[in-house]
């Protein structure tokens, strides 16, 4: 069971979060890759790389994505009949 720790903070330290979030997985994603092969995708390519630095492509992975095209419907809520 995870416990969560309410932390008040200002708008300030709160719209960093993001900025900090990206730095804390680069710095681990750093780590992991000094220590171990480590394998993540970039530029449609699914790419393994070594503690030496040597980075390979493992597959090409374009068919995994779609382009998902923007509807224009708009959905509204069907009126509650009253039951008398």
């Amino acid at each position: 069971m995870t416990a969560f720790t309410i932390m008040k903070m200002s708008t300030q330290e709160e719209s960093l979060l993001p900025k900090l979030a990206v730095e804390a997985f680069r710095n681990a994603f750093e780590v992991a890759s000094e220590s171990s092969s480590v394998v993540y995708a970039k530029g449609h390519q699914l790419l393994k790389q070594h503690p030496t630095g040597e980075t390979e492509v493992i597959k090409d992975i374009s068919g995994a994505y779609t382009a998902i095209e923007a509807s224009r419907t708009l959905l509204k809520r069907k009126k509650k009949q009253a039951v008398v």
